[in-house]
């Protein structure tokens, strides 16, 4: 009987520890943050988006220049040989001629066609639109152009120089180093503008323009032949 009891006792002790053991504490405090893992693979591509509508037009620009055709300089010693002739109104002149392949009839009708003299040094370089007349003494000397669209065999069209002393019946003899240049501006653009060469400007108000401002409003280049 008494072993019986201290059995009991024994099994109950047990027991009591096993449900002691199995009883939760409080939760503890959070751990540190571990260390950030690698970075993972680049997924696939999406699928392109539909494209977005179109966006407004812009404004219209202003006019340019069309096909604006320059010549490079040459001294009159270079060009064609120098010969006397007669032209009606100004009676017996010394004359010259210089290729002018992109003068054509209608740039003559409708453009404007502008020819120039350079004298003088690099230091005082004198530029004159043609027709050029200064006095000399009791006279007057005259430099004209004229345009041709034709030039023999030659294709294309030319510029013929001359020189004539009012009132005497005689040209002059022009200074060999000399240069001349011409620029070649067509006529108006249709859609475009009513003026000259793309621009609001009237061939006489062109015409009326010094050598530095037709280069700048046309982007003539101080030397060399082109287009644009």
């Amino acid at each position: 009987m008494r072993k019986f009891r201290l059995l009991s006792l024994l099994a109950l002790a047990i027991t009591f520890l096993a449900i002691s053991c199995t009883k939760e504490g409080p939760e503890g405090p959070a751990g540190a943050t571990g260390p950030q893992g690698p970075t993972g693979a680049t997924g696939a591509t999406g699928a392109t988006g539909a494209t977005g509508p179109q966006g407004p037009a812009g404004p219209v620009g202003p006019p340019g220049t069309a096909n604006v055709i320059y010549s490079s300089w040459a001294t009159v010693g270079s060009l064609a040989a120098i010969i006397d002739s007669s032209f009606a109104d100004y009676g017996l002149c010394k004359r010259w001629y210089r290729s002018a392949p992109s003068i054509t009839a209608g740039v003559i009708d409708n453009g404007v066609i502008l020819s120039y003299w350079r004298v003088g040094g690099a230091a005082a370089v004198i530029y004159s639109t043609i027709p050029y007349q200064f006095p000399s003494g009791a006279q007057t000397y005259y430099l004209g152009a004229i345009p041709s669209s034709t030039n023999g065999a030659t294709p294309g069209g030319k510029i013929i120089y001359f020189t004539s002393i009012f009132g005497a019946g005689a040209g002059w003899s022009p200074n060999l180093s000399a240069e001349v240049r011409h620029v070649v501006i067509p006529g108006g653009v249709a859609g475009r503008s009513a003026g000259v060469g793309g621009t609001n400007y009237t061939p006489d108000q062109v015409r009326a323009m010094s050598y530095e401002q037709v280069c700048r409003l046309f982007n003539v280049p101080s030397s060399g032949e082109g287009w644009h």
